[in-house]
């Protein structure tokens, strides 16, 4: 039972109000942010749109322990404290993408059609490589994750082979119709190059914002494996992947920080969930001053970067 000190987030974690509360402080912000570029609401609209498969994904695989909206109260205020994010471009659509392929995939759990499942999975993942080429060096890890999840055969292999390269077989076939075949092999070329690491392109913003998902990923992250016992094997299974993809995702930005403003928005996924889930069953002493402490990371957080926005240091 959780002491009085908890009650607050025991409320913030488990109430009715938590989710309304965080939408209107999201559209608050972003209205100050973005309140003469109103054609940035599709970016509000394909965040909304995130937050909702979130729950979505967290309420068909119970992955905590209790009814919570809160993996998208924070995916929403961490996406809310980071003006950059708010500007439209086909990025956008990415974290859409991503959570729909986690979706997809975590239904091959020990299912007898992991083919389908996984030829899903990897359609979004190999959509998710037009716009952003440097996402299909994950198709290895994919694979990796389907061994845990007991769905890996040669006809989910396949299957994922050919969802992958179905949208570039769709632009083929285009380009053949339309007598142009040399131009698809830019296309091609880009998913194996690998752009020169540079740096010079991240501003201050970019490095603290950086900072805090990492110290959420890095502290939430280790929190839960050192409890994961208390999940069943499914969940288990289910939340490393999580924790995986915030490790290769952060990885895929060092290597690549060119790419920083359209991985930061996959990277809010798996921290927000991780995050949520300790918050939502942990209610003791050290949850109390992380809750507390997460708060006021999250005030600062915002009130640095709507500075910092407005007068474009």
């Amino acid at each position: 039972m959780f002491s009085s000190r908890n009650r607050f987030q025991y409320q913030v974690a488990t109430g009715r109000l938590t989710l309304p509360v965080a939408a209107i402080l999201t559209l608050i912000v972003w209205t100050l942010s973005s309140v003469h570029d109103w054609p940035s609401i599709s970016s509000l609209l394909a965040y909304g749109l995130t937050s909702y498969l979130l729950i979505e994904t967290e309420t068909k695989f119970v992955l905590i322990r209790t009814r919570t909206t809160l993996p998208a109260v924070l995916f929403l205020l961490l996406y809310a404290a980071m003006p950059f994010l708010h500007e439209t471009s086909l990025t956008c659509i990415l974290p859409v993408l991503f959570i729909l392929m986690l979706l997809f995939l975590f239904r091959s759990y020990e299912s007898p059609y992991a083919s389908g499942a996984l030829f899903q999975a990897f359609f979004c993942l190999g959509l998710s490589s037009f716009i952003l080429p440097a996402l299909a060096w994950l198709t290895p890890l994919l694979y990796i994750h389907t061994i845990s999840l007991r769905s890996l055969n040669i006809r989910s292999f396949f299957a994922g082979i050919i969802g992958f390269t179905l949208p570039y077989w769709l632009l083929f076939g285009y380009y053949v119709w339309t007598d142009d075949l040399e131009a698809v092999y830019p296309y091609l070329m880009r998913l194996f190059q690998f752009q020169p690491i540079n740096y010079h392109t991240l501003t201050l913003t970019h490095y603290v914002s950086w900072s805090i998902v990492l110290i959420f990923s890095g502290i939430y992250g280790t929190l839960y494996l050192r409890s994961a016992f208390k999940d069943k094997v499914q969940t288990r299974i289910l939340l490393r992947i999580f924790v995986w993809m915030m490790l290769w995702l952060n990885l895929l930005c060092v290597l690549q920080p060119q790419y920083f403003q359209a991985l930061l928005p996959l990277m809010l996924i798996p921290a927000s969930l991780i995050s949520a889930h300790y918050f939502a069953l942990t209610f003791n002493r050290v949850s109390h001053i992380l809750f507390n402490t997460t708060l006021i990371l999250w005030v600062s957080l915002c009130l640095f970067n709507l500075w910092m926005h407005f007068f474009n240091f």
